[in-house]
Parts: structure tokens; sequence; C-alpha cells
């Protein structure tokens, strides 16, 4: 028999279990509670808000009276442009993180929030469904015109904007026909900024803004359409924007 084999084994100090069991426990509650702080913190992450809404802990959707709806700043479509057109593509995955985070989260971040404002020709229209932001709705599709100076007539700007509409009338995207003037404005449309991308296809880069209206009620289409604006039952943070794709894949 070996000397090793007949020297008795040594007994683990009673506390040295103690202090791995200690240890793990601690291990296991930082690890919790680092996967709490991120699935509460980020719920634009679609795996993330579905746990919540399992959980029953995802916000409703944001809707507001106008008299309610929170101020923010808004710009128009020249703003906008020299804003966005040299946005980098890191610093506009961030921007679009956080404004899906904040409309997710009720408003959490007042100054994250950018209220689009301006005349647009709508190019087209479709329904929203299933992978959309929200359902019941519609879309419509519209670039901006400007009018460069007080004696000329408007023309296309290189932003194109996408506004979707929460209602349960979505035919009434009927209303909205190519070459019709859309008119934004901050009161009483609050028409708030969800997303941002840039089509650098062309010569010049082409900024494509998303927007939702945060404020429900009647919206007016012309003198004589009306349509009711509500608050979405449910939300889909995993939607891809833009909604018609790129300009010129959508058919416009």
């Amino acid at each position: 028999m070996s000397p090793d084999a007949a020297r008795p084994r040594r007994r683990r100090a009673h506390h040295y279990w103690w202090i791995l069991a200690n240890t793990l426990a601690a291990c296991a509650a930082v690890l919790s509670w680092v996967l709490c702080l991120h699935l509460f913190g980020h719920p634009e992450i679609p795996r993330n808000y579905e746990i919540l809404k399992r959980l029953g802990r995802a916000e409703p959707a944001v809707g507001f009276s106008l008299e309610e709806a929170p101020r923010g700043d808004s710009a128009d479509p020249r703003a906008l442009y020299r804003r966005y057109a040299e946005l980098g593509e890191a610093a506009t995955g961030r921007l679009n993180a956080s404004l899906m985070r904040n409309y997710l989260t009720q408003l959490d971040e007042p100054g994250l929030i950018q209220y689009v404002e301006g005349s647009f020709e709508v190019l087209e229209t479709r329904e929203l469904g299933d992978d959309d932001l929200f359902q019941p709705g519609f879309a419509v599709r519209a670039r901006a015109m400007v009018q460069p100076d007080p004696f000329s007539e408007a023309a296309p700007w290189p932003v194109v904007l996408d506004y979707l509409f929460p209602t349960a009338q979505p035919s009434r995207r009927e209303w909205f026909q190519p070459g019709d003037r859309l008119t934004v404005s901050k009161v009483p449309n609050c028409a708030m900024l969800l997303h941002v991308d840039r089509d650098d296809r062309g010569d010049t880069p082409l900024v494509l803004l998303t927007v939702v209206p945060i404020a429900m009620g009647e919206y007016a289409v012309g003198d004589s359409h009306r349509f009711t604006i509500a608050t979405p039952a449910a939300l889909n943070p995993g939607a891809v924007f833009p909604v018609f794709g790129r300009v010129g894949e959508g058919g416009d």
C-alpha cells in the first residue's frame, strides 16, 4: 500500500460549504438583478417585451387627449433633414431604440418627444396587419413639399413621412389618394417621431420618418370626412420599419 493511499483524506471544514452556498446565492441574486434591469430597461427588444406582456408588466399604449398631450419640440422638413440626413448608422440605431423605448414606457423621457410638422404629398397607403406596430389601422406615405421662397411653388423635399393611424376604421385610408396634400401640425395632430431611416441610393440622401399620433380623437380629412383615432389595444415592437420599405420598393 502506498503512503498516499494510507493517508486519511482531509475533510473540508464546515464553513467551506457555507461560504460556497452563500457565494452561489449571491451570484444568482446579482444575475437576477442584472436580468431584471435589462428586461424592464429595454422593452424595445421584442423578446423582453413578450416576457413583460406575459408577466402583465407591459405598459399600455400611449394615448392622450389633445389637452393632455405632452409638450415637445416640433420641426418642419427642412429642420428634420438637417438633423437626420447625416446621422451615422450607429447613432441612428441608438436613436431608434430610444424612441421605441420611450413610446413603450408612456413617454418616460420627455426630452425625446419630437413632433413633425409640414406639408406632404400623399404617395400611397396600406392597411396595417399582424407584422406591424399595431392593428387595426392604416399607414399613409407622403413626400415633403417645401416652398423654397415666397415667390416659388412648393417642390418635393428629400423627406418622406410614414404616418401610422391607429383606428378601427382602416378602410378610411381610401380618403387619402396619391397627389392629395397632407398637412401635419403639432396641434392638433401630435404626430410624434418614432423611427428614422435613410436611403442613400440616390445623389441626395432621402430621410424616411415614421410618426404615430399620441392625441386620440377625431381626425379630419378635408372638409367633409372624419374618422376616429383610438389608442392601440396591443403593440408589436418587433415591427419592421419603414412600413412601406425603402422608397421605390413599395410601388411609389
